[in-house]
């Protein structure tokens, strides 16, 4: 065990190189450096109800990513072996990802019990279910709901891999009102509110100002059932030779605050659902980039599968690439696989 804690934490340390990134620090040293940042700065803060209320929401979601997020950072082997395969042999369940989704379930409820909580862990396995839950809980019912991705990154999770995430969104009328997304690994809140931009650790944040494609680095997903990865590959093919270079992380809510910090100009996936994607998609269009499907229909939370998010000037030509190709849009054929 002693000596795999020391693989994990020189691999993490290795990972916290990535641009923008933070040192690798102890658990008793995150809780102190927690206790004093305190909840992120908006851009644009002004003394009416609705101000008020985002902000109530989003000191919410930052409780609670915070709390979830310190049970991945201690996460031991036994809290880190897979439980069970949901949809596919790819699609893992931990005890962690439960444990997250009941203390930030508890947390929401707490500060918001008239909320109702779409959560990964609640709802059946597969595309259809997901897709079914959420056109039910955002687009039938237009009251306040919390969208729950408690860990975004399982199957790195799993093997020690310092990329996972927490996501939390609040969405009401089918519009993501605020969204979070944490990095426990280096400690980085991804802070948004409609209206009011967007921060990370309190600090603003911008998409990059790329304005070719070829200057680009691009963002990819490997979706663990062969319907949702045949498209993904169409679209790494015709997209790959086209930039300056590609990424896959395997975490859709950090790819999409990574985009939105300016880390990277774009991110495409097909077949998402809303927890991957409710509180990311709100940090890419408060830091100025935007989101749409790959038909360039503006994201929606209860419909929005297929994904195409970029800083804004490079958006036309990357969905002009991926319709050629057929990369951000599932087939009827591929339907079949």
């Amino acid at each position: 065990l002693m000596m795999s804690s020391r693989i994990f934490f020189f691999v993490a340390l290795a990972l916290s190189s990535l641009p923008g990134g933070r040192p690798f620090v102890s658990p008793s040293h995150r809780q102190q450096q927690q206790q004093q940042q305190g909840v992120p700065l908006l851009l644009a803060v002004s003394d009416d109800d609705d101000d008020a209320r985002k902000t109530e929401l989003l000191e919410t979601a930052c409780e609670a990513a915070r709390v979830a997020g310190s049970l991945i950072f201690e996460a031991k082997a036994d809290e880190r072996r897979v439980q069970k395969s949901k949809s596919t042999a790819k699609d893992l369940l931990t005890k962690t990802d439960v444990a997250c989704q009941e203390v930030i379930a508890r947390i929401l409820e707490e500060r918001w019990p008239e909320a109702s909580l779409l959560g990964e862990e609640d709802v059946a396995p597969g595309s259809e279910a997901s897709a079914k839950a959420a056109i039910h809980a955002l687009g039938e019912d237009s009251s306040l709901c919390w969208v729950v991705d408690p860990i975004d990154g399982t199957a790195n999770f799993v093997d020690g891999i310092p990329l996972s995430s927490v996501s939390i969104a609040a969405v009401e009328d089918d519009e993501v009102l605020v969204g979070v997304v944490y990095d426990p690994y280096r400690d980085e809140l991804f802070a948004a509110a409609k209206g009011r931009g967007a921060t990370l650790n309190g600090e603003p944040i911008a998409t990059s100002r790329v304005a070719d494609l070829g200057d680009a680095i691009v963002y990819a997903g490997a979706p663990p059932t062969a319907r949702s990865l045949a498209p993904s590959l169409r679209g790494i093919n015709a997209v790959a030779p086209k930039i300056r270079t590609l990424r896959l992380l395997g975490s859709a809510a950090l790819m999409l605050a990574y985009t939105a910090a300016g880390r990277g100009a774009a991110y495409f996936e097909a077949d998402l659902s809303a927890w991957d994607t409710a509180a990311g998609a709100c940090l890419i269009l408060e830091a100025g980039g935007n989101i749409t499907d790959a038909q360039g229909h503006a994201y929606e939370p209860s419909s929005t599968r297929q994904i195409v998010a970029t800083n804004g000037p490079i958006h036309h030509d990357l969905l002009s690439l991926l319709d050629s190709a057929d990369g951000a849009r599932i087939l009827e054929s591929d339907r079949l696989l």
